[in-house]
């Protein structure tokens, strides 16, 4: 597993990142369940790339909210929804958890999905 952990580190940008997560909105509005399948099936087995892919994603995601609206987020008027960031950080980083604890949860396998397509396995 050492040369595909490096060889990701450096493949998952922020642009991929964006481009995995607009296939995968893209995909649900098209109804594409195949998309979403192959990432839920990778969850379910507990896939090491997927887990990965998904921590890297939700780190990126958080990072950019963060550039975005930290100073916003920070701040003491802040609102509870302001606080917690984008939702697709939120929707990354609580699939990241899920698959984490060894209970991936269906209602993200959009996010599997894209995480999956980012790990090559197709959809």
């Amino acid at each position: 597993m050492g040369s595909s952990h490096i060889e990701i580190e450096e493949f998952i940008t922020a642009e991929k990142i964006e481009a995995a997560h607009g296939m995968s909105q893209k995909a649900m509005a098209l109804r594409n369940q195949q998309f979403a399948a192959v990432g839920w099936r990778a969850a379910r087995a507990g896939d090491p790339q997927l887990l990965l892919v998904l921590e890297k994603g939700a780190n990126i995601l958080d990072r950019m909210t963060d550039a975005q609206h930290g100073q916003t987020m920070r701040s003491m008027s802040a609102t509870h929804g302001e606080k917690q960031g984008s939702t697709e950080a939120q929707l990354w980083k609580n699939a990241y958890t899920t698959m984490d604890n060894g209970t991936p949860e269906q209602n993200y396998e959009w996010i599997y999905g894209a995480a999956a397509w980012l790990c090559g396995y197709g959809g």
